[in-house]
């Protein structure tokens, strides 16, 4: 068994031998008799088992309400950061807002632009000139004259 093939299966089945397949546990602990890094990684995985099987500490519900009353007054005291604060840096909400309104205007007009230049109406042809498929043997000007 492979370094990497322990760790997986120590991943996958715990650090408690029981619970590993009894195929893998002989190769595991010929793994474990040659290689000083997997008894610490083996270690590692029991402590975190029994933190795990340790009974869940009770948290008292004045302890949160204090926690939580104490990063509320300090998240009150920072000044939150925006992304017009960020982008810009401190500047009074006046400018900010009259920025705003800039760039809204800036945006209308470049649209009308745009919109002007790209869906423009098409050249109109010449007085006469329009053509009408009557039918799929027939071509007949405006004019009226078939040809």
């Amino acid at each position: 068994m492979t370094d990497e093939d322990f760790l997986r299966h120590l991943d996958d089945y715990g650090a408690s031998p029981e619970r590993w397949p009894p195929d893998l546990r002989a190769a595991a602990e010929s793994a474990l008799a040659r290689s000083p890094a997997l008894r610490i990684a083996l270690e590692d995985a029991q402590s975190f088992d029994g933190l795990l099987a340790s009974p869940m500490l009770v948290v008292e519900d004045a302890r949160v309400d204090r926690l939580l009353s104490a990063v509320g007054t300090a998240a009150r005291g920072k000044p939150q950061e925006g992304v017009i604060m960020v982008l810009l840096g401190r500047i009074p909400r006046q400018r900010v807002a009259g920025f705003c309104v800039a760039l809204l205007a800036l945006g209308w007009l470049t649209g009308g632009w745009v919109a002007g230049h790209l869906a423009g109406p098409a050249a109109t042809p010449r007085q006469g000139q329009e053509l009408a498929l009557l039918n799929d043997e027939v071509v007949t000007l405006f004019d009226g004259e078939s040809r």
